[in-house]
């Protein structure tokens, strides 16, 4: 294993710190109004299921949009520990399956408002694979996680008089359980259980679990509907259900298998993956080892302690969604409602795609592959099973959050990237006939095709946010234009270049920006270039003015050309910098949110690649930061993470075609894995650039391609 090398020393005697000693998992899980980060502290596993961890509140208090993880640092109670959480993501969600020790816990409790405590951050700590932290009550909370198996310690103090466990099934991140039903077997110590999840993304899915109490259960009441069954511990079900465990004395240790196909399936991914009563150390310890080998072929030196632990918390966090969804044994739930058999790939959900498709998914094509190909084999059978290729898939159900035809950018990409180990051929045309809005598409469908194709644009007394609306699916016919050349379909390629370049027709030359235009022909007669407006989506006008970075030298002669270009570009960022990081929705350049996240390489493609240097550096220094305020907005699974990761080893793809607009590196050496061995980008001597070799070769271009990164080497920047 590769070992980071820092700019500080480590004392004489002890070894360096891994690079999974400097994740921070507390890093973005705070932030102010649209500056919450919305991460998880949750023990987990890489993609894993199960995310064990905290939800939290004010005293029972809380904006939703400050707990779309369960999570927010500021809060000073845990309303209880549930086995699943997202990373990231804009709205609340998940949540399920709370437990929630306490002494003496009242069997007529019926919710957080019984049982919550508080907590100080004084008394907290999460690391990778575990998360600890010391209730009011004394009580001493210890998490850990494989992919599909929660494990909790209790260490009860002599203070409490009655260890007593709560297990809440109508618990959720936000939403409803639309049923569920729980089983206690005091002599066995088990609880089996399942609730129905649904919540703001719009499906609903069934989790099963299974506990197992390996220090045994003395008894337990369990209640439906609000109401005890006295004496019952079976047979409960409803809405709101669930159970109160009084537990034996001194330490509590549980184990809890989950899944999406039924009880058996959760004692079996149980019996796979954590089979017998062992150390929660030992549970860590293999997880860590799991953490341990996403980070091989990762190296960095010349970074400060800050600098490192955001780092090595952003490629924590890029691993963190989607979420493998299916069972053990390769079998999972598809959008049918059949079970399927994954051979050779993990079914995966949860994919945040008209974000993650930005930087996420370029970084797995290039700095992981195989799980590329897990994620695009399962957008493939999501369209065999569903119907249609998703927008944002959750768990077995398309969420229908936000816009375009993100998963063509994304599969595009695999293609172009040379993705290997999904089935591309078979595809290749759902895509194409789903681009041309062919046959019946359940969800996910593009509008006003016949629109663009005979009017040229989409018309905004047709379809709402259609600035946005035509930005993004340009770009994804765009990325289908250049896979339909690697697919050898040269007519394909043909149609969806042509179609892409459509976006130009929503410019207007009179006011100089991208808005709103009718069936007539015209444009809206007035713009306020700050506001959001219904035509475009969570942004305004300056910032949707970059969103065809895959064509930007069609949008630097739109713009009046590349000086003109460079220079309301250059306005745009000087403006953010003088506005300041806002509680609200910046004016300007907006880090916490997608469409213009790519913005400050532009200037490389308009031949100014010092303006890319300077802004790209003031978004690293100004957005990121070691703290629980560390992020700019929402990570999104994963998406502002990947930016970071890319701006440090000096390189930035623009997604769904195989180019990377060069910059400096931020530190004196990173190491990347890439398919073919490792990447090297090295900065040598001090004062101005004043040379840039790839592989031996000078390099004055602004962008190189994909084939000379995959097959490893190295890129030196040299100073004088």
């Amino acid at each position: 294993m590769l070992l980071l090398l820092l700019a500080c020393e480590t004392p004489l005697g002890e070894a360096p710190p891994l690079p999974i000693d400097w994740v921070n998992p507390f890093i973005a899980t705070g932030g102010p109004g649209f500056r919450v980060g919305s991460a998880t502290p949750a023990a987990a596993a890489p993609y894993g299921l199960v995310k064990l961890g905290p939800d939290t509140s004010n005293g029972g208090d809380g904006l939703g949009a400050f707990h779309c993880s369960g999570y927010w640092y500021p809060d000073d109670h845990i309303e209880g520990f549930s086995h699943t959480h997202m990373h990231g993501v804009g709205v609340p969600a998940l949540g399920n399956i709370l437990f929630m020790p306490g002494d003496g816990i009242p069997e007529t409790a019926r919710g957080p408002d019984d049982w919550r405590q508080p907590f100080s951050h004084d008394d907290e700590s999460a690391s990778v694979g575990r998360y600890d932290v010391v209730l009011a009550d004394g009580t001493e909370v210890t998490l850990a996680a494989t992919e599909r198996v929660g494990v909790h310690r209790y260490r009860f103090p002599e203070s409490i008089a009655d260890p007593t466990l709560a297990i809440d099934l109508g618990y959720a991140a936000y939403g409803q359980n639309l049923g569920a039903a729980i089983e206690v077997n005091v002599e066995a110590g088990e609880v089996t259980g399942v609730m129905t999840n649904d919540d703001s993304f719009g499906g609903s899915f069934p989790i099963w679990f299974v506990a197992v109490f390996d220090t045994g259960i003395d008894s337990a009441t369990t209640w439906s509907e609000g109401e005890p069954l006295e004496g019952a511990v079976e047979g409960s079900t409803g809405s709101e259900v669930g159970a109160v465990l009084h537990l034996p004395a001194g330490e509590a240790r549980v184990r809890v298998g989950l899944s999406l196909l039924g009880a058996d399936e959760a004692r079996a991914n149980l019996a796979a993956e954590r089979p017998t009563d062992l150390p929660i150390e030992s549970t860590v310890a293999e997880t860590r080892a799991a953490w341990s080998e996403r980070f091989e072929g990762w190296t960095i030196e010349g970074a400060d302690d800050d600098e490192a632990a955001i780092f090595w918390t952003a490629l924590y966090h890029l691993q963190l969604m989607p979420t493998h969804y299916g069972d053990a044994d390769g079998r999972y739930m598809g959008f049918d409602g059949q079970v399927h058999q994954a051979e050779g790939w993990d079914y995966s959900s949860d994919l945040s795609l008209w974000d993650t498709y930005r930087t996420a998914h370029p970084a797995y094509d290039l700095f992981y592959p195989a799980d590329a190909a897990s994620f695009a084999q399962s957008l493939l059978v999501m369209r065999q099973q569903g119907g249609a290729f998703p927008r944002w898939p959750v768990a077995r159900t398309e969420g229908g959050s936000m816009l375009g035809a993100p998963a063509d950018i994304a599969l595009a990409d695999a293609i172009l990237k040379g993705v290997e180990g999904w089935d591309a051929d078979v595809a290749w045309p759902l895509l194409v006939a789903q681009a041309h809005g062919e046959g019946e598409i359940p969800y996910n469908a593009r509008p006003a095709v016949a629109e663009v194709e005979t009017l040229g644009f989409i018309p905004a007394d047709v379809v709402g946010a259609s600035v946005a609306w035509q930005l993004e699916l340009s770009w994804a016919d765009a990325a289908l234009s250049q896979a339909a050349q690697w697919m050898d379909d040269p007519d394909s390629a043909a149609f969806f270049a042509w179609r892409a370049r459509k976006y130009k027709n929503l410019y207007d030359p009179a006011l100089g920006w991208f808005h709103a235009r009718y069936s007539d022909g015209s444009f809206a007669s007035e713009i306020n270039t700050i506001a959001w407006l219904d035509e475009y989506t969570e942004g305004n006008a300056w910032q949707y003015l970059w969103l065809a970075p895959w064509d930007s030298a069609g949008l630097a002669e739109l713009l009046g050309g590349e000086e003109t270009a460079r220079a309301r570009l250059t306005e745009f960022f000087v403006n953010a910098r003088a506005e300041g990081p806002l509680i609200g929705p910046p004016s300007y350049y907006w880090h916490g949110n997608e469409p213009d996240i790519h913005a400050a390489w532009l200037f490389a493609l308009w031949g100014d690649g010092a303006s890319t240097r300077e802004w790209v550096e003031w978004v690293r220094k100004t957005h990121y930061h070691n703290d629980p305020d560390g992020l700019a907005g929402n990570d999104d699974a994963g998406t502002l993470s990947a930016w970071y990761l890319f701006a440090s080893a000096g390189f930035y793809p623009i997604a769904g075609t195989r180019i990377y607009v060069l910059n400096e590196p931020a530190f004196d050496h990173v190491r990347v894995p890439v398919p073919g061995g490792h990447f090297d980008v090295w900065r040598e001597g001090e004062g101005e650039l004043a040379e840039v070799e790839l592989n031996g070769i000078p390099w004055t271009k602004p962008t190189f391609d994909h084939g000379e990164l995959k097959a490893g080497g190295t890129m030196v920047f040299s100073y004088l």
